[in-house]
């Protein structure tokens, strides 16, 4: 992460538990917000006053950041549309071995991957983060969030955050 002002994003990771905190957003002063990070969380978690605390908020909104930060909810709300689109495909049997595709079943959106023996394995395709539609990433085999980034391998394992969990498994139907 990249925050526009350059300052690191140190404290309660917003929209997440109380007891939830992050230290992201260095912008190559790692070093520096590490040790930042370890005085200013220490100072949130025992409720103590520190001095930093809204300079390295994470939800905080800087006016010079003001349009870039709405040009991003502006695509995160369009990611959440994908919950009222088909599928990538109409049946699992279009799905290739070794490849993978969203299936919408009812009102569900359902990450199907076929392994190489042709088997499915069937996971929820909404990211456990904040509940956007993942996508299938043929290139690496894997299922990406585009919300915020989070990935998921073939078999719907976390890889890459801010999710900190898998894809919910599903119960496989006859197909």
């Amino acid at each position: 992460m990249e925050p526009i002002d350059g300052l690191a994003l140190i404290g309660p990771n917003p929209l997440d538990h109380d007891n939830v905190y992050i230290a992201t957003g260095d912008s190559g002063n790692g070093m520096t917000h590490g040790t930042i990070a370890g005085m200013l969380i220490t100072d949130l978690i025992l409720g103590r006053h520190n001095a930093w605390a809204d300079l390295y908020d994470p939800g905080r909104v800087t006016l010079r950041a003001s349009g870039e930060f709405a040009k991003e909810a502006v695509n995160m709300a369009a990611q959440y549309v994908d919950h009222l689109t088909g599928g990538d495909v109409e049946a699992v049997e279009q799905i290739a071995k070794d490849a993978g595709a969203v299936v919408r079943r009812g009102v569900s959106k359902i990450a199907v991957y076929r392994d190489a023996t042709g088997e499915l394995h069937e996971r929820s395709a909404i990211c456990p983060h904040l509940g956007c539609v993942v996508a299938w990433n043929p290139a690496d085999k894997t299922w990406d969030c585009p919300c915020h980034g989070s990935r998921f391998d073939k078999f719907g394992t976390v890889i890459n955050g801010p999710a900190n969990v898998g894809l919910t498994q599903v119960t496989t139907e006859s197909h």
